[in-house]
């Protein structure tokens, strides 16, 4: 589920896992490629100074396989938001085999897309090479 329909249900200091991979355009990188982790709910205001969240109350810190919890800070929504439009939220779950199972859905859409663009690309090299061979 996304921020926006989990965000009542989030209380800081609760575990829940994320993930999310998404491609606005696959010749390009990815916006986000965040595999399946846990991470700890934590709350905006505990942010240092030159850290700033748009668009949430929360963000999310990783958890190691110990137990620690990490330093690096991850937002609910990716950059792709402006002005009074968020961004695209990245998928929270509160048990880890949900959050694998997105992840996993999220690969197979992704490798359908690059075979799709991967074929359209061979067809418009073969359609290339035939019309410049007929020129010879």
């Amino acid at each position: 589920m996304h921020y926006h329909e989990c965000r009542d249900k989030l209380v800081v200091g609760d575990f829940v896992y994320i993930c999310d991979y998404r491609f606005k355009d696959i010749n390009n990188k990815a916006i986000r490629h965040i595999k399946p982790v846990k991470v700890i709910v934590c709350s905006n205001e505990d942010l240092p100074k030159n850290k700033r969240v748009y668009y949430s109350e929360h963000h999310f810190k990783p958890v190691d396989k110990n137990g620690k919890v990490k330093a690096q800070i991850i937002a609910p929504y990716d950059n792709t938001g402006y002005r009074f439009h968020t961004g695209t939220s990245l998928n929270i779950f509160f048990n880890e085999r949900d959050c694998v199972k997105k992840y996993k859905n999220q690969c197979l859409e992704i490798l359908e897309q690059f075979n799709k663009a991967k074929a359209a690309k061979i067809d418009y090299f073969d359609k290339m090479i035939e019309e410049i061979s007929n020129e010879l």
